[in-house]
């Protein structure tokens, strides 16, 4: 997927649930969440012997905007971003990368249960951007073909709101993240499945 494309689907959806927002009666809510966890993500199948990316730390943000009240719960419009600082790859051949940094960016919708109760769980799903980076320094210390990486990224997960008050919120979250291979300075072949679970703080404020 090309990068026009995904900012064609960002603006596109933007502009749906706009539309949506203006049909809807009553305040809008909005809401904006850091979490913290630790980023996975599947292997590379590779010949000539196992590769393995590790896991590291992740920094997600989140805004999300209230566009409809449903019988059962809310509807949100989202915009996700995770920033992966560094994951190290190890194994064999020693001639790929040793490190990748990963940074997401997916829009979407969002799916909130129980909006009046202390607990609500939702679900999301959204696509957009997804970069790497690899370092041009090999697993054996040498010198790897590494560089950067535009790809398109599908985002899905789900968690738990635990609202404290009116405004501020406690998270626990999933998200896993598609996308297609990052630069491993190998052959590599098929996409990259990526995933988070972390814990936050979400503010929720009215516009």
């Amino acid at each position: 997927m090309k990068l026009s494309t995904c900012s064609a689907a960002l603006f596109l959806s933007f502009m749906v649930v706009s539309s949506l927002s203006a049909q809807s009666a009553g305040e809008e809510k909005q809401e904006f969440g850091v979490t913290v966890g630790q980023l996975s993500g599947t292997s590379p199948g590779v010949a000539g012997g196992p590769l393995t990316l590790d896991s590291g730390v992740a920094v997600e943000a989140n805004f999300a905007r209230k566009v409809r009240e449903l019988g059962f719960g809310n509807l949100y419009w989202e915009v996700d971003g995770l920033v992966g600082p560094i994951r190290y790859v190890t194994g064999t051949p020693t001639t790929a990368t040793h490190s990748i940094n990963s940074v997401f960016l997916t829009p979407g919708v969002k799916l909130q249960f129980t909006p009046k109760e202390p607990l609500s769980p939702w679900v999301a799903v959204g696509g957009g951007y997804g970069f790497y980076h690899s370092s041009n320094s090999s697993i054996a210390g040498g010198t790897a073909a590494g560089g950067t990486t535009n790809t398109y990224a599908v985002d899905f997960g789900g968690g738990m709101d635990w609202a404290m008050n009116k405004h501020y919120v406690i998270r626990a979250d999933f998200r896993g993240f598609y996308t297609g291979a990052p630069n491993y300075g190998i052959n590599v072949p098929g996409g990259q499945f990526n995933f988070v679970i972390g814990g936050g703080l979400v503010w929720r404020f009215s516009k």
